[in-house]
């Protein structure tokens, strides 16, 4: 009789402990549940998740700007970019990481943990620090009568600068140009025109008289 009391109690503790592990997986369970869907709810955790995730494994392939968190974007369709000298490598699945404050633009592929491409950037700070960058919009004149400047012209830009977007090429009103001129339209986008002036080795000026202003952030006149 006392053995088969033993193995009733036995029998009990047994139950009671997988009855305690069974709720135990449930209460697991809904604190992972939970956690998950908090995520999918607050895409800024994904975002703060994925940042340092980028730059822990970038940061062992190149030294990263310590003072600021870089934005991330992603390559979702490679041949829409493939005019661009800085994704002329580019897979869909890169993570490009924009430092605002370096100036730099880093092209990163998880798959293969490789820095692809590294370019300086040019900022329009017109735009927000969340937004961070937006294209530049160039339109080139050709100031002389030797053929093909504003190609090569385009070349040199965009092999200097990432974010530069040709929106016109042409030929000046005048052709006997000597230096070549960099002019901000606006008047607001002097910092982009001090960087595609050194990109060309040009000169900031203001637009020449006669020159038709193009619909773009910044002209260049070139002359070589």
């Amino acid at each position: 009789m006392s053995k088969l009391k033993q193995f009733l109690t036995w029998k009990t503790v047994i139950g009671l402990i997988l009855i305690l592990l069974f709720l135990a997986a449930i209460a697991a369970g809904y604190y992972y549940y939970n956690s998950y869907n908090k995520l999918l709810k607050n895409p800024d955790i994904i975002t703060k998740q994925e940042v340092d995730w980028l730059k822990e494994k970038a940061g062992k392939l190149m030294q990263l700007p310590t003072d600021e968190d870089p934005s991330i974007a992603t390559v979702l369709d490679k041949t829409k970019l493939k005019d661009q000298a800085f994704f002329a490598n580019a897979e869909n699945g890169d993570k490009i990481l924009i430092y605002t404050k370096a100036k730099k633009a880093i092209l990163y592929r998880p798959s293969i943990n490789k820095i692809i491409e590294i370019m300086p950037i040019v900022i329009d700070n017109q735009q927000n620090a969340g937004a961070t960058t937006q294209n530049i919009r160039v339109a080139l004149y050709n100031g002389t009568t030797t053929p093909g400047l504003t190609d090569s012209a385009e070349t040199k830009i965009k092999d200097k600068i990432a974010n530069i977007e040709i929106t016109n090429k042409d030929n000046a009103k005048k052709n006997d140009y000597k230096k070549t001129i960099v002019v901000d339209i606006g008047g607001d986008k002097t910092e982009q025109a001090k960087a595609i002036a050194e990109a060309i080795g040009g000169e900031i000026g203001n637009l020449p008289d006669g020159e038709l202003k193009p619909d773009a952030d910044i002209l260049v006149i070139v002359t070589k």
